[in-house]
C-alpha cells in the first residue's frame, strides 16, 4: 500500500493558526484568571451590603426606639432574593428559607448567604441568594467579554496584516524562482530579503554554480570529443574510399553515419555554450534554398519549397545558427519521414515543415526513441537549444501520419 501524498499546505495559515491559538489560550486563562478574581471581588462586596444593612437595620431601631417586631421582608419590593430578617433575641423566629442561626457572623446555607449579627436583644439576620450573586457576577463576566471579542478580532486581524508584510519577501522570493528560465544560471539576488533568507539564497546559489560548472565540464567534453574525432575518422573513411574492397565500401555509410553526428555533437555543443548566436540579420529564403540543395540527394521524395513569392526575408538570427537550427529539421523530416518533404514560409518569418511518417506522435524527449529508430536524438535537442537563445518557437504535431514542425522565427528589424 502506498503511503498517501503530502497534502499541500500554507505556512501563512499555519503561523496563524498557532499564534491564534497561542493567543486565544492566554486569553482564555487570562479571562479565568480575571473571572475567578472577579467572582471573589463581587462576593467581597456583597458581603460589605450585607454589612451596611445590617449596620444601618441597628442605628434605625436604636433612634426609633420602638420594640424589636419579628419580620422576614425583601430588600427590594417582591424581592426574594435579598431578604432582611429581624426578631428578639429568645422569641419567636419567623420562619427562614435557611436554618436556624447560633452564633453572629457569616454561613452558608440551603444556597443563601447570611449574615447574621445581634444588637441589644435584636437578631438581624441579612441574606442573599447563591444563585442571584451568581446571575450578577455572569453578567458582569459577560459584559467583560463582550468588551474583550473587539480586541481579540482586531487582534486577530492585525496578525494576519502582521503575517502577510513579515512573509511577503518570502512571496517574493518565491515567484522569482518560479518565473526563472529553465537555462537561467544565473545567481538569485539577497538584495533586499530579511536575513533569515540569506542562507537559503546561497544555497541555491552554490547549487546553480554547481550546475553551470557541470555544464561547461560537460560542453568541453563534448566538444572536444567531437573535435577529437573528427580527424581520425576522416582518415579511416578516406583509406576505405581507395579501398576496392565491397566490406570496406558497405562501411562507408556507417562513417557517414558517424560524422554527421560529430558534426551534430560540435553543434550541440556550441549551441549551449551560445557561441555565434548573433542576431543576424540572416536572409531566410537564401538559407533554405542552400540547405534545400544540399540535402536534396540524401532525400527518400521531392522537397518542395512554398516561399510565399518571397525573393528575400530577412530574419533577427545569426547565419551560421539559423543554418543549422533548419538543417537539423530537414534531416529530421528526411530521416524519418517516408514521403515528399513541403517547406512553407510565411511573410511573418514562420517555417513550416510537412512530411508523411510512420511515427504515431513526437517525443517530448529529444533522446527517447521509438523501437526501430536510428536517429540519436541530438537533432531534436540541437532545435530546442538554438530556438532557445535565436528567441525563436517550435510547434510540433503529428495528425493521421502527417508530421509537421512550425517554427516562428524572430522578424529583422
Amino acid at each position: 500500500m502506498s503511503p498517501a501524498p503530502d497534502r499541500p499546505w500554507s505556512l501563512r495559515r499555519r503561523l496563524t493558526r498557532q499564534v491564534v491559538g497561542l493567543v486565544a489560550l492566554g486569553w482564555a486563562i487570562t479571562i479565568a484568571q480575571a473571572v475567578h478574581m472577579l467572582d471573589r471581588e463581587i462576593n467581597e462586596m456583597f458581603d460589605e451590603e450585607l454589612s451596611a444593612l445590617a449596620e444601618a437595620t441597628v442605628l434605625f431601631l436604636d433612634a426609633s426606639g420602638t420594640g424589636t417586631i419579628a419580620r422576614e421582608v425583601g430588600i427590594e419590593t417582591n424581592d426574594g432574593e435579598r431578604v432582611l430578617r429581624t426578631y428578639a433575641l429568645g422569641g419567636t423566629e419567623p420562619p427562614a428559607s435557611w436554618a436556624p442561626l447560633t452564633r453572629d457572623g457569616f454561613a452558608d446555607s440551603n444556597g443563601w448567604r447570611i449574615l447574621r449579627h445581634t444588637s441589644e436583644g435584636t437578631v438581624i439576620e441579612v441574606a442573599h441568594k447563591r444563585s442571584w450573586r451568581r446571575e450578577e457576577m455572569f453578567e458582569a463576566a459577560t459584559a467583560f467579554l463582550v468588551l474583550i471579542l473587539p480586541l481579540l478580532i482586531g487582534l486577530v486581524w492585525a496578525l494576519r496584516r502582521g503575517l502577510a508584510r513579515g512573509l511577503a519577501p518570502v512571496e517574493r522570493l518565491a515567484k522569482t524562482v518560479s518565473g526563472r528560465r529553465p537555462d537561467d544560471l544565473s545567481a538569485m539576488p539577497a538584495e533586499g530579503l530579511p536575513t533569515e533568507l540569506h542562507p537559503l539564497v546561497d544555497g541555491m546559489n552554490e547549487h546553480i554554480a554547481r550546475i553551470e560548472a557541470l555544464r561547461h565540464a560537460e560542453r568541453r567534453f563534448i566538444g572536444h570529443a567531437a573535435h577529437e574525432l573528427r580527424t581520425p575518422i576522416a582518415a579511416v573513411r578516406a583509406r576505405l574510399n581507395l579501398s576496392s574492397d565491397p566490406e570496406a565500401q558497405a562501411a562507408l555509410p556507417i562513417l557517414d553515419a558517424l560524422t554527421r553526428r560529430t558534426e551534430r555533437l560540435l553543434q550541440l555543443s556550441r549551441a549551449e555554450a551560445g557561441l555565434g548566436l548573433g542576431r543576424g540579420p540572416a536572409d531566410l529564403i537564401q538559407v533554405l534554398r542552400l540547405l534545400i540543395d544540399e540535402l536534396r540527394p540524401r532525400a527518400k521524395g521531392r522537397i518542395r519549397m512554398d516561399d510565399s513569392d518571397l525573393d528575400c526575408l530577412m530574419v533577427a538570427s545569426d547565419p551560421d545558427a539559423l543554418a543549422i537550427l533548419l538543417r537539423n529539421l530537414l534531416e529530421n523530416a528526411i530521416e524519418h519521414g517516408t514521403g515528399d518533404i513541403t517547406i512553407r514560409v510565411s511573410p511573418a518569418a514562420d517555417v513550416t515543415f510537412e512530411n508523411t511518417t510512420t511515427r504515431t506522435a513526437l517525443l517530448d524527449d529529444p533522446y527517447q526513441k521509438e523501437p526501430g529508430s536510428a536517429g540519436s536524438g541530438l537533432g531534436l535537442s540541437i532545435v530546442t537549444t538554438l530556438a532557445s537563445a535565436l528567441g525563436a518557437t517550435v510547434d510540433k504535431q503529428i495528425r493521421n501520419g502527417l508530421a509537421t514542425v512550425t517554427v516562428r522565427l524572430p522578424p529583422a528589424a
